[in-house]
């Protein structure tokens, strides 16, 4: 009996552990993207504060919910022990002694992760919008009408369907060894979730038609009708070219977002409950 409580209490002090480092993280983005859509705002208005709070609130409850459904899923199927088809060994280039070789390594790295990874969940993308039953949970990012890092959270459930329909598939059919990358590559890759929801009048250059921006992402959020279908890739919109449902938006190109038959959930009750009502 003493050894079951042992284990037990150490699962329960890892996941509460687990829980608090994936709420801390998106709570530092969070902030610094905050101050950046204070000072550098993109359109007419700024967001309201009743709306970070919301956002906040939603997300964070996602992140505690999530921390336990995904430890279940993940022990279910044990997706690090799984046995690619095939495997993408980059680490010759990323432990080379060259360093413009290193560099390189680190480059196809991340990129070879992103196309890989972002084209599952272009396909998932399409079917929530295809399928009504995955659209009753995809309204609810949907149903946000002042979009924001902070405000552009999801139904907790979405992230069971991104691990069943993205990280199970790529487990099974291709593993990619990239050797050491570089903090700033794998920081970038985390924050960009955050960076395409942003209202902050941040540039990217020609770099966004290879990366994904908050501008070319807005457009998938658009009111108007023209944007429906459109923009389903996040980190790369390259998918996007490749299967024709691109739209790369002119400089003053900010559309409103929402859905106008679905109001954004209020209250916490809202969230949780919204994808189980007609």
């Amino acid at each position: 009996m003493l050894a079951f409580l042992g284990e037990a209490y150490s699962a329960a002090y890892g996941l509460v552990n687990s829980m608090l480092l994936r709420l801390a993280f998106p709570a530092e983005v969070c902030l610094a993207y905050f101050l950046l859509e204070t000072l550098l705002p993109r359109g007419p208005n700024r967001n309201s504060l009743g709306s970070y709070g919301r956002g906040a609130a939603f997300a964070a409850a996602s992140i505690a919910i999530n921390t336990f459904v995904l430890a279940a899923a993940t022990w279910l199927i044990d997706v690090d022990n799984i046995k690619p088809l095939a495997i993408l060994d980059l680490s010759p280039l990323t432990t080379s002694e060259s360093l413009p070789v290193r560099v390189a390594g680190w480059l196809v790295a991340a990129f070879a992760i992103v196309m890989i990874g972002n084209f599952f969940y272009y396909w998932l993308h399409r079917a929530q919008h295809r399928f009504a039953w995955l659209w009753r949970f995809h309204r609810v990012h949907h149903s946000i009408t002042e979009m924001s890092a902070t405000n552009g959270y999801h139904h907790f459930a979405e992230d069971l369907f991104q691990f069943t329909a993205v990280t199970v598939p790529m487990a099974f059919l291709l593993g990619v060894a990239t050797g050491p990358v570089p903090w700033l590559v794998l920081t970038i890759a985390s924050t960009h979730a955050y960076f395409i929801h942003s209202s902050a009048n941040i540039n990217i250059g020609p770099f966004r038609y290879i990366m994904g921006d908050n501008r070319f992402h807005r457009i998938h959020h658009s009111l108007e009708e023209r944007h429906f279908n459109r923009n389903f890739a996040t980190l790369t919109p390259l998918w996007d070219v490749l299967f024709g449902t691109a739209h790369f938006p002119r400089a003053d190109e900010w559309p409103k977002v929402g859905l106008s038959d679905t109001p954004e959930p209020r209250t916490m009750r809202d969230y949780l409950l919204m994808p189980f009502r007609p």
